[in-house]
């Protein structure tokens, strides 16, 4: 189990100049800071640990006493009523909020008439979150590894007749086949002139031979996800597919490359960026290179243009280029990668060259 009581002591550290506290309403920092998955929470982390309370109401009494053993809990229906009773016990006047995750009506609710004040610290859990611990890899590794599992098993079985949608169901039964917990998002199947639009939703739509078929996919191993696409062709492969494909394939192999502890982020997506531009594709690169995975399917660090934060060993970050010509069809290829001291660390094994099937 993760040392949660850590990660709150390493939250204080971040907020203990500009507040006395943090306040929490959003499942996924709950859990990142408490391990408590349940639905309906609130969490108050004090200016020292004694002071911690997750709040929950009674349909997850258990839960929250099986997740989170090592901090004080609290049934309670009313959270703003507790949250106030604890900012007065607590001699707490000034909030530390993340406005990215608190609704307007949280905020104004807390403040109770300006008796408080909201200190705004906008993805104030991104700087330890974007660093996994070794818990946090091996969940990681566990949903890469169902995930390119499942997906390259999919992929040699893919003929002409079958469509989108089945394609998409029988991805998330091999997910659940191989330990997974769910899908970390709905996949993305895209086939012939579908594979165009990044995220196309899957259709009816039927495989024919000569088409090029996106599949874009992750499994979802306890809270944690995975991300992997593959682009690959049915039964041939036509030159103008061949020339996208290797521009996105070298692009990719660029961004792994350059994915290394203490580059920046927005130097990297440059990087990719520029294999694509050369070749007189780069306005139909629509899209960043590439984002961080944990308890999200899309989190920092981001790698796009005005993104400055540098990289650092422990993040687990995509690079997925594409290239996608609309009417015709597009290419994308991404693989979660794992940020180490050398070269980075693929963890969405497989094949990046081209392959037809069927």
């Amino acid at each position: 189990m993760p040392d949660y009581l850590a990660r709150r002591n390493s939250l204080r550290e971040i907020f203990q100049d500009s507040a006395q506290c943090a306040v929490f309403f959003d499942q996924v920092s709950v859990r990142y800071l408490t391990g408590f998955s349940g639905s309906n929470s609130a969490l108050y982390v004090g200016s020292d640990a004694n002071q911690d309370r997750l709040l929950t109401d009674s349909r997850y009494t258990h839960r929250a006493k099986t997740e989170s053993p090592d901090i004080d809990i609290e049934i309670e229906s009313d959270f703003i009523k507790k949250l106030h009773d604890l900012l007065t016990l607590n001699l707490a006047k000034k909030i530390a909020l993340d406005p990215k995750r608190t609704n307007l009506l949280q905020a104004d609710s807390l403040k109770d008439k300006d008796k408080f004040e909201i200190v705004a610290k906008s993805e104030i859990l991104a700087p330890l979150r974007a660093i996994k611990d070794e818990y946090e890899i091996k969940q990681i590794k566990k949903a890469c590894a169902i995930t390119a599992d499942t997906l390259w098993y999919l992929i040699n079985d893919l003929r002409p007749g079958i469509n989108e949608r089945k394609i998409s169901s029988l991805l998330q039964e091999g997910f659940l086949k191989r330990g997974a917990d769910g899908l970390a998002f709905a996949s993305i199947v895209a086939s012939g002139e579908n594979s165009a639009t990044p995220h196309h939703e899957p259709s009816k739509r039927i495989l024919q031979r000569g088409d090029m078929i996106t599949i874009d996919c992750g499994a979802l191993v306890n809270g944690y996800h995975a991300d992997m696409t593959r682009t690959v062709f049915i039964g041939s492969c036509a030159d103008w597919q061949k020339d996208i494909y290797g521009l996105v394939m070298n692009a990719q192999a660029e961004g792994r490359k350059k994915l290394v502890s203490g580059a920046i982020a927005e130097d990297v997506d440059a990087a990719v960026r520029k294999v694509i531009d050369n070749g007189k594709c780069g306005e139909f690169f629509v899209h960043g290179t590439g984002h961080g995975v944990g308890l999200e399917i899309h989190e920092p660090v981001f790698l796009t243009k005005g993104v400055k934060t540098k990289l650092s060993k422990g993040s687990c970050i995509t690079v997925e280029p594409g290239i996608y010509l609309p009417g015709k069809g597009g290419v994308r290829i991404e693989d979660t990668c794992l940020i180490t001291e050398g070269d980075a660390e693929v963890l969405t094994p497989g094949s990046h060259e081209i392959i037809c099937v069927a």
